[in-house]
Order: C-alpha cells, then structure tokens, then sequence
C-alpha cells in the first residue's frame, strides 16, 4: 500500500514539473474597429414645393358630335375617320326632295305676293280715292309672309349640307350613303346617332379631379408636371388654367383643367396622365439631400460629424420634393452630415471623409 501511494504521489510531482516547463499562452491584443469612409454634404437653403401626384386623363380641346336639323337621306359624305378638316368645310350632304318642293313654292308665292302689292300701289295712285289703305297694308304684308316663308325654305335647304365648325379631326363616322338620317330635335337629339364627330386636339386639356384636402391651395397658373405612361422619357409643363370652383357632391373633388399646345398630336383624347400640382412652396428653407436621412420606425435622423465620429441625432422635416427635404428642426446650416456610408454606421463609431464637404 505504501508503494502504491509513494507511486502516485511521484506521478502528480511529475505532471506538476511539467505543466511548469510551459510559458503561459499570451492573450491576442484587441483591436479598435476601423473607421468607416464617408462623404458629406452641406446643408443649404432654397425654396422647396410640396406636390401632389393625381390621375388625370386627356380630352380635345373642342369636340362636336355633328347631327342633321332635317330629316332625308344622307347623299354624299367626304370624309372619314382620321381625316383632317378646315372651318367651313363641307362634310357631308343630305337629300330632302321636299324641301326642293317647299323653295319652289315659297318662291312662286313671293312673286305672286309681289305682284299683287305692286297692282294695288299703282292703282292707289292713279285713283286714291277708290283703294282703300287697308288693302295696300294687307297686300304688303303678304308680301312680307312670303318672303320670310321663302327665307325658311332656303334656311332648311342649307341646313342639309353638314358643315365643320371648326378645323379639327374627325375621330368617328357613324353613317354611310344612302343612310336614313333622322333630324336631331332638343327631345331626341341623345338618342340620334350624329353623322360624324369632329374634335379639335391641336390643343387639348388634361382633367384632373383633386381631392377637397387640396382645393385651398388650388389657383390659377399654379404649376404642373404631367407625365403620360405612353410617351416613356417625355414630359410636359404647364399651370392650371381653369377649375371649377365647386366640389362634386358624390367625390368630394373639383375639376381641375390644364391646356397644352399639342401641334404633334402626341397627345391623343382618351389617354391616361399622371399630372404632379405643386401645391405649396416654402421659401428659404433648410435643405439636405434625401439620402442623408435615415428613416427608422422610431423616426428620422441623420450623421453629424462630430471630432471624427458619427453622431447621430433626430429631426424634424417638412416638405420633400423626391430629391430634396426640408429640416425644421435638428440640423443648422454650418453643420456638415454624412452622406454616403451611413449605412453602417451606428452613433459613436470613427469615421474618415473621403471627399471634402
């Protein structure tokens, strides 16, 4: 037993002098984070709008769906959809073999009137006393019937020639040769089909219905952006030209008119726009570029540079533009912020400006 312990007691001795023979492991120095490579950018003041972005849509600046006053057969029509016309143009032509007969009427009764007046005057004046004045007044107003009689005759036959209003395009044709036209009376005219329609989009207007949160600050020559998703790279400038100085009842919107000179015909009735109010403008404001905000659910902030670190700090913004935001509070002009590669920084942390301010 006593070699046993002498033994054992020997090894731990051994083990002991060995674990002694080994230096200590020395520990790895720890190293500071490096700083991160920023660029900043200066704060600066200038005036910034805040705009609105609505749907707008595109119609003619003048558009005339044209109907006949007369009943009869559409004759001739010159001209069809696409076609390009001038004031004053004829169009198209109706035969109303009646009115032909009502003119020449009309126009047997005045020379029979005319006569008749004619015969009682020189009579009158080779024996005033045998014509009575009554008569001479009723012969000339026969006379006067029916000449306005012809007058009306000559009215319906013009009334069948279907003439342009104004130059323009026509965009519909409804009718063809030999059709029967019915003529549009103020009971039936919704109901008439017209034998063309001509609309007028050399110039045309954008509509846009604004919602009632933004018609205070609706008014005449307030400017415009309108974008149309079919001319991809093309926009167009303009200000309001007119609205309508009343809310819909149902939408709670006011109408809001825009003309743009359309030469090019780019611009086509019907088609889709995107129109951009600018709705209010603060003038020398407090701007930064809208990368240098961060935006976090507890709020927004940017970088400062603050004796070669980055510190963070909260603000208070206003308008934005897209490219632009305005600061109320939190910022001052002579303090320069972060600008790129702030987004891995955190409050604290070096940094090294790879650019100047």
């Amino acid at each position: 037993m006593k070699s046993k312990h002498f033994f054992s007691s020997l090894l731990l001795a051994s083990l002991g002098v060995i674990a002694g023979c080994n230096p200590p492991e020395s520990k790895a120095p720890s190293k500071e984070t490096p700083p991160v490579a920023v660029k900043l950018v200066q704060p600066k003041r200038g005036d910034i709008t805040r705009s609105v972005s609505l749907p707008g849509n595109v119609i003619p600046d003048q558009q005339a769906a044209l109907h006949a006053k007369v009943t009869g057969y559409l004759k001739t029509i010159h001209v069809d959809k696409g076609d390009s016309v001038k004031e004053g143009d004829l169009l198209a032509e109706i035969e109303v073999p009646e009115l032909l007969a009502d003119l020449a009427k009309s126009k047997a009764e005045v020379e029979v009137a005319d006569i008749d007046y004619k015969r009682i005057l020189e009579a009158q004046q080779k024996a005033p006393s045998l014509v009575v004045a009554q008569s001479i007044d009723t012969a000339r107003a026969k006379s006067l019937v029916a000449k306005a009689s012809l007058e009306h005759a000559e009215t319906l036959l013009q009334f069948c020639k279907i003439i342009a209003p104004f130059s323009g395009t026509i965009t519909k044709r409804s009718v063809d040769p030999g059709a029967f036209i019915a003529a549009a009376t103020s009971g039936n005219a919704a109901q008439s089909s017209p034998i063309v329609t001509l609309a007028d989009f050399s110039k045309v207007r954008v509509q846009v219905a604004v919602p009632e949160p933004e018609t205070p600050f609706i008014r005449n020559d307030l400017p415009v952006k309108i974008y149309i998703d079919e001319l991809p790279g093309t926009n167009f400038t303009g200000t309001v030209t007119r609205f309508s100085h009343s809310l819909d009842d149902a939408t709670k919107t006011m109408l809001v008119e825009i003309d743009l000179p359309n030469a090019d015909h780019k611009l086509l009735p019907g088609m889709y726009a995107n129109v951009k109010l600018g709705v209010e403008t603060h003038a020398n404001a407090l701007l930064i570029p809208l990368d240098a905000l961060v935006t976090e659910k507890t709020g927004t902030s940017v970088f400062k540079l603050n004796g070669g670190k980055a510190q963070k700090v909260p603000v208070k913004t206003g308008f934005t533009d897209g490219a632009n935001v305005e600061i109320l509070e939190g910022v001052t002009p002579e303090e320069p912020l972060i600008l790129v590669g702030k987004q891995t920084l955190s409050s604290g942390q070096p940094v090294t400006v790879t650019e100047g301010k």
